[in-house]
């Protein structure tokens, strides 16, 4: 046999003749052939067969139970979002362990309270969300200053001096608007650039938020609150009296809001939203 496939290999463009013999020696049938005619018939059957397969693999049910690609892309939605899932655990985490670390400071100081003015404490539902401004309750001190150091403090009896300087160096980027939930103004600068107060009042908040980092807020005199967002570190804290010019903390890209190093500063008076390039100049 082997020498027969041999032949044929060896004869693929010769004539040739193939000789059956029945039992009789007489009687026997010849069949005339081309070897490569043969070859090419085997060729062609074995392309045939493979085209066939792969159509059934790719259009019927049989490739389904062997490959489906609608549970490949599947699968990997799953990981897509199980990634996203814990990026935002560890976020969360973070913000749990500032939280405690905040909780425990506040629990260990001084009991001293005071109660922000009523006019704030009415302040909208919807200002108290955007802002993230919350009056409504009193707000535990540092032990900086007592309740009466605080009230009889004379940083109240004035009416801050309006319009002043930015309270940043850097370029003032986007500007007030409310229609939009920007109820302030902001300013690019460098990483790490101080801030400063703009008028005499009293820290009576101070917050770590996932979208805004370090938030301050100053009560001022005149029923006005400052707000400041986006800091990356604060050198005042609650309770404490600051002076027009007192560094507030350092600006820096803090926050899932933020686009950049940037201070943004907002102004409330009597919880309603003020455009604040009314009260302030550039030096």
């Amino acid at each position: 046999m082997l020498d027969f496939l041999k032949r044929l290999f060896s004869n693929q463009d010769q004539d040739l003749t193939f000789v059956v013999f029945d039992e009789d020696p007489e009687s026997s049938t010849s069949y005339h052939f081309r070897p490569s005619k043969l070859w090419n018939l085997l060729y062609g059957s074995l392309v045939a067969v493979i085209i066939i397969t792969l159509l059934l693999v790719m259009f019927t049910p049989i490739g389904a139970l062997m490959y489906n690609s609608e549970d490949a892309q599947l699968r990997q939605r799953v990981i897509d979002v199980s990634k996203k899932v814990q990026a935002l655990k560890d976020s969360l985490d973070a913000r749990d362990s500032q939280l405690s670390e905040m909780q425990q400071v506040i629990v260990g100081s001084k009991d001293t309270t005071f109660s922000v003015d009523n006019d704030f404490a009415t302040q909208t539902e919807t200002d108290q969300k955007s802002s993230e401004l919350d009056f409504s309750s009193e707000v535990s001190t540092s032990g900086m200053l007592s309740q009466n150091e605080i009230i009889f403090s004379k940083i109240f009896d004035q009416v801050p001096d309006f319009p002043t300087d930015y309270p940043i160096d850097g370029t003032f980027t986007r500007g007030y608007n409310p229609e939009n939930g920007h109820y302030g103004i902001d300013i690019a600068t460098k990483e790490g650039t101080s801030f400063k107060a703009i008028a005499d009042g009293a820290v009576v908040n101070q917050d770590w938020t996932i979208n805004y980092g370090f938030v301050l807020h100053i009560q001022h005199s005149n029923g006005i609150i400052t707000v400041y967002k986006h800091a990356s570190s604060l050198s005042k804290s609650i309770g404490d009296i600051v002076l027009k010019g007192d560094i507030l903390g350092t600006a820096g890209d803090v926050g899932v809001m933020s686009s950049g190093p940037h201070l943004h500063l907002e102004i409330w008076k009597n919880g309603v939203p003020q455009n604040p390039n009314t009260y302030l100049i550039k030096s």
